[in-house]
């Protein structure tokens, strides 16, 4: 397949555009950002620009199977929430629709656990909430506690529109656009992936209790976007991807007893091991986390 990155010079971005090479996809990529050394073609350009998508499609003659959207500003702290916003949807609103138009087949957003909760308060505080319920899946109501979580949102409901063949989405001869939103946790690379590893209880909430200490390997987040390309989808799905284990150095059990003792569902999370239902991502795409916390701690687990 012939796929467009955008983002490609970022931390997943990168890792996504190496994964479906590596697969034997032709990738093409556009960042704003200039990176040295990337093993394909890049557009160095603003996805403000609206233009900027189009230069990405030329790159193959404007014939593009699939487009991975990644770029986006990534929380309100790197900018002033109302340009997060902004910049968010109009970026989001470019690619969607230009893929729309040229008749792009399938589109993969990178979308996050901040469209479900967690994150950064409105009032640029960290989180300090529990989660409503357990475990966490796609099936929670969206219910994003800032503008970052607010544009994916919007982002995955215009998706809907876009992709109900129904209504809007029919495209005459080129046939409906699918499209799958992957909404992830914090992502840790490799080194994070380590440093984690190595830490010492106590957890303390602001670790990330407010996402259920939440987490995926960037390999993993990387397998999920290329089984998303990949898959055979109608319509728009959205997945939700996560590693079964906390990353915290204490298990589920001390985590729901010390912080989660009153949220529903919390009880089943204690007898599967794991505050997290990834289920829909393993039946959809066939995607499994491979890579664990708890693993390379040498801890045991159930899930």
């Amino acid at each position: 397949m012939r796929v467009i990155v955008t983002g490609c010079n970022g931390r997943l971005g990168s890792a996504c555009a190496e994964t479906l090479l590596a697969a034997g996809h032709a990738v093409a990529g556009i960042d704003c950002a200039p990176a040295s050394g990337r093993p394909h073609p890049v557009i160095v350009d603003d996805l403000l620009n609206p233009y900027a998508i189009h230069r990405a499609f030329d790159l193959f003659g404007g014939r593009v199977d699939a487009v991975v959207h990644s770029a986006n500003h990534i929380n309100s702290l790197v900018a002033p929430p109302e340009t997060v916003l902004r910049e968010n949807q109009a970026m989001n609103a470019s690619v969607f629709a230009a893929s729309f138009g040229a008749g792009v087949r399938r589109v993969v957003f990178v979308s996050s656990i901040q469209a479900m909760l967690g994150g950064v308060e409105s009032d640029g505080s960290w989180c300090a909430r529990v989660p409503p319920v357990l475990p966490l899946s796609e099936a929670m109501a969206p219910r994003p506690l800032n503008v970052y979580g607010l544009s994916k949102v919007l982002a995955e409901r215009a998706l809907d529109g876009l992709c109900d063949a129904g209504s809007f989405g029919a495209r005459g001869d080129t046939g409906p656009m699918s499209a799958v939103s992957v909404r992830l946790p914090y992502v840790l690379n490799r080194e994070a992936f380590l440093a984690n590893a190595k830490r010492k209880p106590p957890s303390e909430f602001v670790w990330g209790g407010c996402e259920a200490f939440a987490y995926i390997a960037r390999e993993d987040a990387a397998e999920a976007v290329r089984l998303a390309v990949e898959a055979e989808v109608v319509g728009h799905e959205v997945v939700w991807c996560a590693a079964p284990d906390p990353r915290t150095p204490e298990g589920v059990a001390e985590l729901a007893e010390r912080f989660y003792a009153s949220v529903a569902g919390i009880e089943a999370c204690v007898a599967r091991g794991s505050f997290v239902d990834c289920s829909k991502a393993e039946r959809v795409l066939g995607w499994r986390a491979s890579r664990l916390l708890r693993e390379e701690r040498g801890a045991p687990g159930r899930v």
